[in-house]
């Protein structure tokens, strides 16, 4: 029996099918149209290299939330909401600077066309 990365062909099959399952509809549509395939040696250690990339682009909220941790993803979340919030206050403080800055050059402008 082959045992590769300390594991046997049915251990890394059952291992790319748990992890499969886990992912959503459309994710498993998109890992079968890059090639997932459990079935052979070459397809499962494959399939398990591309079942890999795909956690990575998981964010740490649904890494959170895969692992169990809700208390985890949901200050991840809080954490998240304050960091848009900082931003977008920053966003309005420079969309304010500039409205006045406008208003102030079309203020001049108009001063200049009413003496002519």
């Amino acid at each position: 029996m082959n045992i590769v990365d300390g594991l046997s062909y049915r251990d890394w099959q059952q291992r790319n099918t748990e992890s499969f399952s886990k992912l959503e509809r459309a994710k498993q549509k998109e890992l079968r149209s890059k090639g997932y395939r459990n079935i052979g040696w070459n397809h499962v250690q494959k399939s398990w290299s591309l079942l890999q990339t795909s956690f990575q682009e998981l964010s740490l909220f649904d890494h959170k939330l895969r692992k169990g941790d809700l208390s985890g993803a949901i200050k991840h979340s809080i954490l998240e909401a304050e960091q848009a919030q900082d931003i977008a206050s920053e966003a309005l403080e420079t969309l304010d600077k500039n409205y006045k800055n406008v208003k102030q050059l079309a203020n001049k402008a108009l001063a200049k066309y009413q003496l002519l």
